[in-house]
């Protein structure tokens, strides 16, 4: 059975964790209105998948707050410390981390601390004994969202929940936070259905390249949607800025390449560029608000969403899409490879 893995829960049951990382968020909301008070720049520090739920959360952070955001790699404050100074100003570190633990993360905001020592630190951790949280003045705990398997699923949802969950607090953005409430109140029977289809293209015997496209705040979560397949399934895949596509790589797609595609950029320019990777023989997926008549096939979310809630669900897609993929090539989703759940120096 294609549902004995632990990941398949985690993925096909995330909803339930996502509602109680909005609860205790909003439970925290005089905490975090608090504690952003002050005029700051917000430097997201991250790694990994993390890293790339930051690149589109801190663009929500910017829209919703009107402060200067940014996103940072942890490894490239390591490696790089010289051109992070005098960048920021008097800068709040927002680092979303599965574990509190990784090295990277660890040294990089030792680094961050040295050269901004009146920086504060915002951390949102899901296990309980970390150390990311003692270097923290500020640290939102959602211990249930962490998984028993090694890939980020749920995981990456729920820290990038939380992230953008804390921007609509920030910016006192009350409809963000009902119609996020309204998508995870439905997010079972869409989970449900399009589930179905998952399993169905999901066929190892058919696919022969992977391809995601997501456009500005979508984007992060558009590359972790092609990283859960490169380590779930062990498969190679690549992402790309809608247009940024058409610049070579639309070279690559021929039949027996899938591409999928977080719609929320222009229609008209999501049509244009799916009508060139259908002619090239690739076949495409949209997930959208909508039904499109531009994608061979589209996961529509069948509300009236915000663009974060659309990208949520395109994780979500991706996700169970690694899951079925990796049982079709007969890897074990669990724990793929050598992969470890958080990276520490030997």
């Amino acid at each position: 059975m294609s549902n004995k893995y632990l990941s398949y829960d985690e993925i096909h049951r995330q909803y339930i964790s996502l509602g109680q990382t909005l609860d205790y968020v909003l439970e925290n909301k005089n905490r975090i209105v608090d504690f952003f008070s002050t005029p700051r720049d917000v430097v997201f520090v991250a790694c990994g998948s993390s890293y790339w739920l930051s690149l589109s959360a801190h663009k929500t952070m910017k829209l919703k707050t009107n402060r200067r955001t940014y996103a940072v790699k942890a490894s490239e404050v390591i490696l790089c410390p010289e051109e992070f100074n005098g960048i920021y100003d008097n800068p709040i570190f927002v680092c979303p981390s599965r574990s509190g633990l990784t090295q990277e993360l660890l040294d990089a905001i030792d680094i961050l601390k040295s050269i901004y020592p009146s920086s504060r630190i915002f951390s949102i951790v899901e296990y309980i004994d970390n150390k990311l949280g003692a270097k923290s003045d500020f640290t939102l705990n959602i211990n249930w969202a962490k998984e028993n398997s090694v890939c980020q699923t749920r995981s990456l949802s729920n820290l990038y929940t939380a992230c953008i969950t804390t921007a609509a607090i920030i910016g006192g953005d009350e409809a963000f936070i009902e119609n996020l409430r309204e998508y995870l109140q439905n997010a079972p029977s869409l989970y449900t259905k399009h589930e179905t289809t998952i399993r169905e293209i999901a066929d190892a015997a058919k696919i022969k390249s992977l391809v995601t496209l997501g456009s500005g705040l979508q984007y992060g979560l558009a590359i972790a949607g092609a990283y859960i397949v490169i380590e779930m399934a062990q498969f190679d895949a690549n992402y790309y800025q809608l247009l940024e596509y058409r610049h070579g790589p639309v070279v690559t797609a021929k039949q027996g390449t899938t591409v999928f595609i977080c719609s929320g950029a222009s229609a008209e320019h999501e049509r244009k560029i799916a009508e060139e990777i259908r002619a090239a023989g690739a076949t495409t997926y949209a997930v959208a608000l909508s039904e499109t008549d531009w994608a061979d096939y589209t996961f529509s979310l069948d509300g009236n969403y915000a663009k974060e809630i659309i990208a949520l669900h395109f994780a979500y897609v991706m996700q169970s899409f690694a899951y079925h993929f990796a049982v079709s090539l007969g890897k074990n989703p669990d724990s793929p490879g050598n992969l470890v759940p958080y990276i520490i120096y030997k």
